[in-house]
């Protein structure tokens, strides 16, 4: 029975994948947003009318795919499925969210366990022995191939692609030695991310943390970092904020909050992939 039980609300995902923390980080993020719902509400209902909004964008609507789906949280996937032929919810860790909504909408809806860097099967493979060097670059050669499915109509990178390398990076015992190794690997993760959605055909909706915020309890800005313009990306046309770890969640003297923006491409800017402003 207990067994049952664990594969009914266990997440799906590869063991190298858990072996690199994935699991574990999918899972830390499901406590956080039952701790913290109503602070992390106005975002993930931005999040899915950005999704809407680019859905709208769609000449054809036979495929819908949504990269770094996770638990769903800020994926209408009603919505889509109302919209589109097929709607495919893609991530390396497949929760128990995005498989019910395949089990309600089983000829619309399916999940794709699904690696958007390319790189993490290599990665994982050499974890002991993988130095920076290396590490680094498998993560600036890695290609994550065609999307599953084939080419869509829309494409979503639902807030994740800060994390592609970033969680991996930090499992690597090379990290304990060069502590800052992991978010040269979430760099490099990105721009090739950024790389991949700029091949796509279709619309494409990039949902992404543009600042990071430290923000205390009397509204004074403690300290700003830009996370968008690390990996060239101009400015979103849409923006706003995701008060990620309210106080005392990340620290008592301090609110995380994240200022998170859309960038939209279509093919008026298939050259240099760079998204629409406007």
């Amino acid at each position: 029975m207990l067994k049952v039980l664990f594969n009914i609300f266990a997440p799906d995902c590869p063991a190298w994948a858990r072996e690199l923390g994935l699991a574990r980080e999918h899972r830390e993020i499901a406590k956080r947003h039952r701790r913290v719902q109503a602070a992390w509400a106005p975002h993930l209902q931005a999040s899915r009318e950005a999704v809407m909004g680019a859905a709208a964008r769609c000449a054809r609507h036979g495929q819908a795919l949504v990269i770094g789906a996770g638990d769903c949280l800020d994926v209408p996937v009603a919505e889509l499925a109302a919209k589109f032929e097929r709607v495919i919810l893609a991530d390396i860790v497949i929760g128990v969210a995005a498989r019910r909504w395949a089990r309600k909408f089983p000829q619309r809806v399916s999940c794709a366990p699904w690696d958007a860097s390319g790189a993490l099967a290599a990665v994982a493979a050499k974890k002991h022995t993988l130095g920076a060097a290396e590490a680094l670059a498998i993560f600036r050669q890695a290609d994550a191939g065609l999307p599953p499915g084939g080419e869509a109509d829309l494409v979503v990178s639902a807030n994740c692609i800060s994390q592609l390398g970033l969680v991996p990076g930090h499992a690597l015992p090379a990290a304990e030695r060069d502590p800052d190794l992991p978010d040269r690997c979430a760099k490099a993760a990105a721009r090739r991310h950024l790389e991949w959605l700029g091949r796509r055909t279709g619309i494409r909706l990039l949902l992404a943390d543009a600042e990071r915020l430290d923000i205390a309890a009397d509204g004074r800005v403690l300290k700003r970092e830009s996370l968008s313009s690390r990996v060239g990306l101009m400015k979103p046309y849409r923006q706003w904020r995701w008060n990620l770890a309210p106080i005392p969640e990340w620290s008592p003297d301090f609110h995380r909050v994240h200022e998170v923006g859309a960038w939209l491409y279509d093919g008026r800017n298939e050259e240099n992939g760079s998204p629409v402003v406007a």
